[in-house]
C-alpha cells in the first residue's frame, strides 16, 4: 500500500514537472466564504479576497483562509490535476474573542437572547477563555429568569473570581428563588465577607439566644445597622430560619450600592462603619 501511494505521488509530480510551463495545463480554484471577504493565501502568497475565482498550477497547494482575529482561519491541502476545478465553500467560525465581541455588541443593543447565545459560544470558541462571558451569560438567565441556567454560569465564572461581589449576591437571589436555601445564605455570606471583613468576626461571635434576637430586632428599629443586620441573620440561621435569615442577609448585603451589572468588586457608595 505505502508502495502504491509513494508511485502515485511520483507520478504526479513528475507530471507536473513536465507540464510546468505550459500554460493550458492549470486548474482553477474558486473559493467562497462565509463570511466574506476573506483573505486567501497559497503557499504563504496572497491571492485575494473572496469570492475568489483564479488559475493554479497542478501540485500541492496549502491554501489558507483568513479575516482577522474574531476568526478561526481554515486550511485546505490540495493536489491540483491540470484542467481541473477545484471548488470550497468555507464556513469561518467566531474565535473566543470575535464571539465575545458580537456578544458586546448585542448586549449593548438589548437583544439579551442573541447577546447570551454569543458569550455562551465564546466559551467554546477556539482561543483563550474570557472568563466574564460566564457573568454575563448568567446575569442575562437571571434577568430572563432562567435561574438554573443562571446559578451554573454564575459558578462557572466563581470559579475564575471567588471575590465577586456582584456574582456572590445574584447568586443568592438567583440560590433563594430556585428554594435552596441554604446555598442562598452562604452566597450572601460570601458576598458580605468581601464588602465588609468584619462580618467573619460577626458570624463567630453571634450565639443562639431568643432574648438576644429580641434585643436586636428592637435596637434595629432605631439603629438599622449593618452589624445588627448581620446578628439577627445569623441568629436565625443558627435557629434553622432560613427564610427570615435570608430577608436579614440581604438587608445586610443592600446596605452596599452594589453595581450588579458588572462582574468586578465593584461597588458605587460604601457603607458608614
Amino acid at each position: 500500500m505505502k508502495l502504491l501511494k509513494f508511485l502515485f505521488f511520483l507520478a504526479l509530480f513528475s507530471f507536473c514537472f513536465l507540464f510546468a510551463n505550459d500554460d493550458n495545463l492549470t486548474a482553477r480554484l474558486v473559493i467562497v466564504s462565509d463570511p466574506s471577504p476573506a483573505a486567501v493565501y497559497i503557499n504563504n502568497v496572497f491571492k485575494g479576497n473572496t469570492p475568489l475565482d483564479l488559475e493554479i498550477s497542478p501540485g500541492q497547494h496549502r491554501i489558507r483562509i483568513a479575516i482577522d482575529e474574531n476568526y478561526v482561519p481554515e486550511f485546505i491541502n490540495l493536489v491540483a490535476f491540470a484542467k481541473n476545478k477545484y471548488e470550497y465553500n468555507v464556513k469561518l467560525n467566531l474565535t473566543s474573542y470575535g464571539a465575545y465581541r458580537a456578544a458586546q455588541y448585542y448586549h449593548t443593543i438589548g437583544d439579551l437572547e442573541k447577546a447570551r447565545d454569543y458569550y455562551l459560544l465564546s466559551t467554546k470558541s477556539f482561543g483563550k477563555t474570557i472568563p466574564e462571558a460566564y457573568f454575563y451569560a448568567g446575569y442575562i438567565d437571571f434577568i430572563l429568569k432562567d435561574f438554573q441556567e443562571a446559578e451554573d454560569n454564575l459558578i462557572s465564572y466563581i470559579s475564575y473570581n471567588s471575590k465577586s461581589v456582584s456574582t456572590w449576591c445574584i447568586l443568592g437571589e438567583v440560590r433563594n428563588t430556585l428554594s435552596k436555601k441554604n446555598l442562598s445564605i452562604a452566597s450572601y455570606k460570601e458576598c458580605l465577607k468581601i464588602l465588609y471583613p468584619k462580618t467573619q468576626d460577626i458570624l463567630n461571635s453571634t450565639r443562639v439566644s431568643q432574648d438576644e434576637l429580641d434585643r436586636l430586632k428592637k435596637d434595629i428599629i432605631k439603629y438599622p445597622t449593618l452589624e445588627n443586620y448581620i446578628r439577627i441573620a445569623r441568629i436565625y440561621e443558627q435557629k434553622g430560619d432560613f427564610d427570615n435569615s435570608i430577608y436579614y442577609y440581604r438587608k445586610a448585603v443592600f446596605f452596599f450600592d452594589i453595581d450588579l451589572e458588572k462582574p468586578y468588586t465593584s461597588i458605587r457608595k460604601g457603607v458608614d462603619k
